[in-house]
């Protein structure tokens, strides 16, 4: 960011650092106070040419008398160097400078001039001038990349509490407080922003703080650059962001970035899912599909939030009948694996897992999909399954849902702590979001 609006820009920021606690200003900028002391060492400078100590306090006084808080100043025959506190950053700042060098040369005039000026002990605004030549300064952004980041991002409606930037990855964590109709918008324009401020890093990761916990959003810098490009399609999104939730429990207020429930993430997740579906198969436009894919993201993580921790189950190592079973999102969609007995989801409470054990989702999606407590054994045959392979721990206590593939050996934690294994026989699609799947499962432990 130049000019005016980088000056203004910083003026905010500085000052909500400064009350904030973040950044502390110097005693003085003395020679062994310097934050940035001139060729990465210390002390005052050298003194030859016939120059004193003194030409440099005299300095030093009149760039205070111009303004500055305090100024540090180096003189030599080959360079003059002076740095300044100002006390606020605004629009005048670049003529400050620059009437600043002015003084330097004709109270030292060297080949090269370097003046820099700081706020609350942050390098802000460079200026060098060669060889007396004032009609071609050349003026530079200073500041460190985590105080560059944090006050670029200002002109977005975001609290920044943190930034760190390593050799590898951009982090950022702040509050979001714009409308989150314009999330995804505002995430992708910030990471491009964080990006041209840090430009050797791989990742941009953003984590975004709400009441009851908090949302880590990153992309890799390669496709960041290849969506800016237009590379990048609606449907290929999904697959550059990655997304990751943290849930503390607590009130959420109706605006929070995640649901107050497991059962709400649910629902908003099935939702989402199902409005981009929805406008695929509609023809909407990329922009609109893009914004609900952002939408299912959110979504996703929101869910998977309530997932996070996994249980164990006893198994006796005997695989019992194999029977056959078909779910219909239109009529018996779940089954109880000990029983057998089918139910519709009009005749599911709202403990559904009281009910049955596994359900048919119905997605407005091509493939079959079931709603469960299952992983994924991978590729097999259930007449093939050895049942001391059959893993004990690592069932999910909350519900997953997702593709079950043909070719592949699934198993379900039931509600009562026992397994059932189960593969994929057949599946029809018949509707928009009406699914009819039959599965060959066996009980695990007999019966």
């Amino acid at each position: 960011m130049k000019g005016k609006a980088l000056l203004l820009i910083l003026l905010l920021l500085g000052g909500y650092l400064y009350f904030n606690g973040y950044i502390k200003i110097p005693d003085n900028l003395g020679p062994d106070n310097n934050p940035y002391p001139p060729g990465g060492g210390s002390g005052s400078g050298g003194f030859s040419n016939g120059l004193t100590s003194s030409d440099a306090q005299n300095l030093r006084q009149t760039v205070i008398s111009m303004g500055a808080s305090d100024a540090y100043v180096s003189l030599s025959s080959g360079r003059t160097l002076v740095q300044f506190e100002v006390p606020a950053v605004d629009e005048g700042l670049m003529g400050m400078a620059y009437e600043v060098a002015k003084k330097a040369y004709e109270a030292n005039p060297t080949k090269e001039v370097r003046v820099e000026a700081y706020y609350l002990g942050e390098p802000v605004l460079g200026l060098t001038v060669h060889n007396g030549d004032f009609d071609n300064p050349e003026f530079e952004d200073i500041r460190r990349p985590e105080f560059k980041v944090e006050s670029d991002l200002w002109i977005f409606d975001v609290l920044v509490h943190n930034v760190t930037i390593t050799n590898d990855t951009a982090s950022v964590t702040l509050e979001y407080l714009a409308d989150k109709e314009g999330f995804w918008k505002d995430y992708f324009a910030m990471s491009f922003l964080i990006l041209e401020d840090a430009p050797w890093v791989k990742e941009i990761s953003i984590t975004y703080l709400a009441d009851n916990g908090s949302l880590t959003v990153s992309t890799s810098s390669d496709d960041l650059l290849r969506l800016h490009s237009g590379e990048i399609t609606a449907e290929e999104l999904p697959g550059i962001v990655h997304i990751s939730a943290e849930n503390t429990g607590g009130n959420v207020e109706p605006e929070s970035t995640c649901a107050p429930s497991k059962e709400d993430a649910y629902r908003l997740f099935v939702q989402a899912y199902n409005n981009v579906t929805s406008l695929q198969s509609s023809g909407a436009s990329d922009e609109e599909i893009r914004e609900a894919y952002a939408e299912y993201q959110k979504a996703r993580a929101c869910y998977e939030s309530f997932l996070t921790t996994t249980t164990s189950a006893a198994s006796s190592g005997e695989v019992g009948e194999i029977k056959t079973v078909t779910l219909d999102t239109e009529g018996a969609a779940g089954v109880e694996f000990s029983t057998g007995e089918m139910n519709g989801f009009d005749e599911i409470g709202d403990d559904m897992w009281k009910d049955v054990d596994v359900a048919a989702e119905p997605w407005c999606v091509d493939y079959p999909a079931l709603l469960g407590h299952w992983i994924d054994l991978g590729e097999g045959s259930l007449d093939a399954l050895d049942p001391g392979k059959i893993p004990t721990s690592g069932y999910p206590t909350g519900e997953v849902s997702g593709e079950i593939k043909a070719g592949h050996v699934y198993v379900n934690l039931n509600s009562d702590g026992t397994l059932t294994a189960f593969e994929l026989v057949s599946h029809e699609k018949t509707g928009d979001c009406s699914h009819r799947i039959t599965i060959r499962y066996a009980n695990l432990g007999g019966g």
